[in-house]
């Protein structure tokens, strides 16, 4: 049996660099400093986009947002033992006072 080796590696010497270390390289280090590298690229940039970015997050900005915001401060300054039960009961109030008053309208 003195002929099997061993599953485990021998130590590494001091002096030897280690198998897990990456040499730190700067992002320049490699490119080539040319017009080439500096180009932009050929795919023109989107002309449509909308002022509040996608429908979702246009939708998530007017509706959602604002009420949430405003639960995680009051759970913040209070710190409940139940911040979760805590934040969704305000948004269930919240939801009651303003599509209850305002018809469903966004806040302004």
């Amino acid at each position: 049996m003195a002929d099997v080796p061993s599953p485990v590696p021998p130590p590494l010497a001091k002096d030897s660099p280690s198998t897990l270390e990456k040499p730190s390289t700067m992002a320049n280090d490699s490119t080539p400093n040319t017009a080439a590298a500096n180009t932009p690229t050929t795919e023109p940039l989107p002309t449509n986009v909308r002022p509040g970015g996608a429908p979702a997050r246009v939708y998530m900005n007017e509706k959602i947002v604002p009420y949430l915001l405003e639960g995680m401060k009051h759970v913040t300054r209070d710190q409940p033992p139940n911040p979760l039960r805590v934040l969704g009961e305000f948004l269930i109030q919240k939801s009651n006072e303003v599509e209850g008053s305002a018809g469903g309208k966004s806040p302004e």
